[in-house]
């Protein structure tokens, strides 16, 4: 695991991490058969960054018994010193690191509340949750409540395409935010507040967002929740903006919309790249890889045997757009999600490490 300072389903080797200096200047007023990976190279973390980027190295082959270094022990030790809350919004959640610091949290006095998709209200460690008088809120509608995160005792909030799963931790390529910033937190506190509330989840709940753009140490942060905050509209917008450089990694990418721009951006000398996840290949997300492919875009089926999770796209090495939301329409028009678009070089080049990471890998596994 490699750390930065600054900072569903899948497998390569043990999770990176990356610590990233930032201050906040803001203060919230409101309230197999593969042979095993070389260990990456750990940096020491720096002091109270406000913001820090976390990615999985899926290990190959995978060895339950010898799984060390991943991305749940960031979130645990924050769970492990909460002294009042924690509050987490997630798809699914079955990793059983992350349940047992819950249930001991909740033991010793800690309010732990969780949001999750209702289709997974009945997996066991979810169930181990509930045993403990833990209260468990589905969103009990057909879309998907897809948020990702985790806000513990209203300062810190964790981020990113990272479900805590075994699969999202072990197997599938993933990057994971923690973030101190104090308006950057109280987006995400408003928003879980909504999710308790009756008319919490999906078109019906209200957009507001406190902070949507902040400034931390001079970078730009923003901040969206769909549908309420029309993501999609943001994101064609810094697509566009675009003027040398386009970089994604998809795990579904089914809007034409997002294509036409990255087309029109590679027709204007803008160099656009793009690595999907290979599985969803066989569906309706073919159609947009096809589309830049036949058009020149250089795109890759990516080489995880497991899953490539990442919603990722940065925008001239400058601007890292990351969190919950599949460039898809349902992650647009019904699913709950979250999104956050980081304006600053030192962030966009620790996602642009990742980037060439995993497009060496799908190019390794393109050859015959």
């Amino acid at each position: 695991m490699r750390l930065y300072n600054f900072e569903m389903q899948a497998s390569k080797r043990p999770g990176h991490i990356v610590p990233l200096c930032l201050w906040a200047l803001l203060l919230c007023a409101a309230c197999a058969t593969a042979p095993p990976q070389p260990q990456p190279t750990v940096f020491p973390a720096a002091g109270d960054a406000a913001i820090q980027v976390f990615f999985t190295r899926p290990q190959a082959p995978d060895v339950p018994g010898r799984r060390t270094d991943g991305v749940d022990k960031y979130v645990i030790a924050d769970i492990e010193n909460a002294a009042t809350s924690i509050d987490i919004a997630a798809y699914d959640i079955n990793l059983q690191s992350v349940t047992d610091a819950l249930l001991a949290a909740s033991l010793r006095g800690v309010q732990v509340r969780v949001v999750t998709d209702s289709d997974n209200l009945a997996r066991s460690p979810v169930a181990q949750l509930r045993s403990v008088g833990i209260p468990l809120i589905g969103d009990e509608r057909s879309a998907l409540m897809h948020d990702k995160f985790i806000v513990v005792d209203g300062t810190i909030v964790f981020t990113g395409s990272w479900n805590p799963t075994d699969n999202d931790t072990w197997h599938n390529n993933n990057n994971l935010l923690r973030i101190t910033a104090p308006p950057i937190v109280q987006n995400f506190v408003v928003e879980f507040a909504e999710m308790l509330q009756p008319g919490g989840f999906g078109p019906r709940s209200p957009a507001t967002t406190p902070f949507a753009r902040t400034t931390v140490e001079g970078v730009l942060v923003e901040t969206y929740f769909s549908p309420e905050d029309g993501v999609a509209a943001h994101l064609l917008g810094a697509l566009r903006g675009a003027q040398h450089s386009v970089h994604f990694m998809a795990f579904s990418f089914t809007r034409q919309d997002f294509a036409d721009v990255l087309l029109e951006r590679a027709a204007a000398g803008v160099a656009v790249r793009g690595v999907f996840e290979d599985r969803l290949l066989a569906g309706s997300g073919r159609k947009v890889f096809e589309r830049l492919q036949s058009a020149g875009v250089p795109v890759l089926a990516d080489g995880n045997r497991y899953t490539m999770h990442h919603k990722v796209f940065v925008i001239d090495a400058t601007t890292v757009v990351t969190g919950s939301y599949n460039f898809s329409a349902a992650a647009e028009d019904s699913n709950d999600e979250n999104v956050v678009i980081l304006h600053g070089p030192a962030l966009a080049g620790l996602f642009e490490t990742e980037f060439d990471e995993v497009w060496a890998r799908a190019a390794r596994a393109a050859v015959p």
